[in-house]
């Protein structure tokens, strides 16, 4: 069996920090350490509620003129399913376009009557940017919505940033501590055992049959 070439105890030391960072992502690492931490406070969990509870209030009946308007351009519209998929793909120009738009805004408003009554204010905040960032100035949406999508992506915002700070440090925390552990004879030894056991693995034979045990005999 060839044995592959390893680098030196000098090179394995050199790679720890690489070694760290594409373990895993941040994120991962930081998920691990610590799975129940939460990156919003109280205070800001209540704002965003608020703020999404007033908004899909807000956008609710917005979608619903839109749907409307829509669907009277298409009285020949399939009810669902594959008929309806056939439909619109055989359709050109401006009416594929409001075809798809329908499309869309229908599973926007399910989804965020399906999110009001679950109480997912995140999904609201994502359905209502949809709304913000794709469907203006067809849809005319106020200031007080265009305020409250904006200040929950803020909150977001925010939210991520602590979140992926502390990713960071995690990681560089970890690369200290291996650079650390390398450095040391006993980590040099697991590794060399390690690489032992890659270059002459074990051979397991498949197949040998052995008696049962007295307590594995059927009577």
């Amino acid at each position: 069996m060839t044995t592959r070439a390893w680098p030196s105890r000098e090179e394995w030391q050199a790679n720890a920090e690489y070694a760290v960072r594409t373990f895993c992502t941040p994120a991962e690492r930081l998920a691990h350490i610590n799975p129940e931490a939460v990156w919003s406070s109280l205070a800001e969990d209540i704002e965003f509620e608020e703020l999404a509870t007033e908004a899909a209030k807000a956008a609710r009946p917005l979608l619903t003129q839109e749907i409307s308007r829509l669907r009277q351009a298409f009285p020949d519209r399939p009810a669902a399913g594959r008929t309806r998929s056939l439909w619109v793909i055989k359709l050109e120009g401006q009416r594929y376009d409001d075809a798809c738009n329908l499309g869309a805004l229908e599973e926007m408003r399910r989804n965020l009557q399906r999110a009001v009554r679950n109480g997912n204010w995140g999904e609201i905040g994502w359905e209502t940017g949809r709304l913000y960032d794709h469907y203006r100035p067809a849809i005319t949406m106020g200031p007080a919505l265009c305020d409250a999508v904006l200040r929950m992506r803020a909150l977001n915002a925010a939210a991520r940033k602590r979140h992926d700070e502390a990713a960071d440090a995690v990681v560089e925390a970890a690369v200290v501590a291996e650079i650390a552990r390398r450095a040391t004879d006993e980590a040099w030894q697991q590794q060399l055992e390690r690489r032992a056991s890659i270059d002459s693995p074990r051979v397991i034979r498949v197949g040998a049959q052995t008696s049962p045990s007295k307590g594995d005999q059927v009577t």
